[in-house]
């Protein structure tokens, strides 16, 4: 199959997609790039926040478990920083219940969406995330 790359003139918006496994990102990019997203992708909490700096995304959709820099660390890290505060996060985790989704909300997530998931969960969750921050930076 040929990945969809959507021109990013006319795409949705920006996802930076971060996960240490190489599958996992390439089912969340192409579900993303199918339905009009540009996507930037990072295998570690690091290169996300290189990604980052380099170029601010719309929307970040994170793993939660990552060597070096989990997706708790950069979340924090990108929360405490007043340019990057702001964007929506998507936790992705195997860690089911809802203890694990609300200590992913409590640490200030937009939204947590446990593996596996379904490709059109996840884009739905991130069309309403996008909307939710647009309305919100809209005020």
């Amino acid at each position: 199959m040929v990945p969809v790359i959507p021109d990013p003139e006319k795409a949705e918006a920006r996802v930076l997609v971060v996960d240490d496994e190489p599958n996992i990102v390439d089912i969340v990019s192409m579900a993303l790039r199918y339905n009009d997203y540009e996507v930037v992708t990072a295998n570690s909490g690091r290169e996300a926040l290189e990604a980052v700096s380099a170029s601010k995304p719309d929307m970040i959709v994170l793993d939660v478990m990552m060597p070096e820099l989990d997706g708790f660390g950069l979340l924090d890290a990108l929360r405490s920083d007043p340019a990057t505060a702001t964007i929506p996060f998507i936790l992705l985790s195997a860690r089911a219940g809802e203890e694990a989704s609300v200590e992913g909300l409590e640490a200030g997530a937009d939204d947590y969406l446990v593996k596996p998931f379904s490709a059109l969960d996840l884009v739905a969750r991130v069309r309403s995330n996008l909307d939710l921050a647009r309305f919100r930076n809209a005020e």
